[in-house]
């Protein structure tokens, strides 16, 4: 067997730590921040505790890194829609930038119960705190711009209103499930801010 070169190993590396973050994403979903040791995150991820240091510092920097994995879609796909602003009409970018987080909401149920246990804890967690502020303020800033294009009066509180609406309907769908009618109120958010722009 010959040696691995440096880019296979940089790739072995890199799908380990993603092993690492999905398995962390579900221990911290499931039983918390502070409920979920290091080992067993190693054992999920089918690592040492030792081999787990070697991709992470601490159990804080493996949470800051989940929580920028897990919003790096979100953040990205806001930026590409606002790139493409000369060639979409203003409604068509704020549909689908409420589309696209519905859309995760759905399909990323585990980071979305990490961010709900989170929202009552990331005080306590400086570096984490940061991140998550950065995370939403960048979100924050997207939609500002979005809600300028519209013609809003005042983009920014827009902005935070819609931020704060979302996390409720974030929250209650976490709570009450596939019952909870989120196609409508998607729907509903979407009329809302576009009808008359």
């Amino acid at each position: 067997m010959s040696p691995r070169t440096k880019a296979q190993l940089e790739m072995l590396k890199g799908s380990r730590k993603n092993q690492i973050l999905l398995a962390s994403l579900s221990l911290f979903s499931e039983k918390g921040y502070y409920h979920t040791s290091m080992k067993e995150i190693a054992d999920k991820a089918k690592l040492s505790k030792g081999s787990l240091y070697t991709y992470f510092d601490s159990k804080e920097q493996l949470l800051n890194e989940v929580v920028v994995m897990g919003f790096k879609e979100a953040t990205n796909a806001g930026d590409d829609l606002l790139m493409q602003m000369k060639e979409l009409p203003p409604k068509e970018i704020f549909k689908s930038l409420v589309q696209a987080y519905f859309l995760m909401l759905k399909e990323q149920k585990e980071l979305w119960r990490l961010t709900l246990s989170l929202a009552v804890q990331v005080s306590a967690i400086p570096s984490v705190h940061n991140t998550v502020m950065s995370i939403y303020n960048r979100l924050i800033e997207q939609l500002e711009r979005v809600f300028t294009l519209l013609g809003s009066d005042n983009p920014k509180k827009e902005a935070l209103l819609l931020g704060a609406l979302t996390d409720g309907i974030s929250i209650q769908f976490m709570i009450f499930g596939d019952r909870y009618p989120l196609e409508e109120l998607q729907e509903m958010i979407i009329t809302k801010y576009t009808k008359n722009a």
